[in-house]
């Protein structure tokens, strides 16, 4: 039996030993907490995509209440990191817009 090379996230330190781990097994992206290297959760490389591609503002603190924006294809998504299954689709343009408005109210 061939051993699965995990891979530790780039957020994890090597004096901790609590991190996600990652590893590609049979074509499938597998996830598993270093502090429970039994328990293995597989994906599909997409269905993982989806969850690890947001993208936070760079206005938002660590906290969980920020704007997320993700791009597909010709598409931007945005949600709220505190309720993440509402989201909302746009056009690279249309949010440009909206940016421009949202900038020009709030001048004094």
């Amino acid at each position: 039996m061939v051993e699965t090379p995990w891979r530790k996230s780039s957020f994890s330190t090597d004096s901790e030993g609590n991190c996600v781990e990652l590893a590609r097994v049979d074509g499938r992206v597998a996830l598993r907490e270093s502090d429970a290297p039994a328990t293995v959760l597989q994906a599909r490389k997409r269905s993982v995509a989806a969850l690890i591609d947001w993208q936070k503002s760079s206005f938002s603190s660590n906290q969980d209440d920020c704007v997320e924006l993700r791009k597909r294809g010709d598409r931007i998504a945005i949600r709220e990191s505190d309720a993440p299954t509402t989201v909302l689709a746009t056009t690279p343009p249309r949010l440009r817009a909206l940016l421009a408005a949202l900038k020009a109210d709030a001048r004094p």
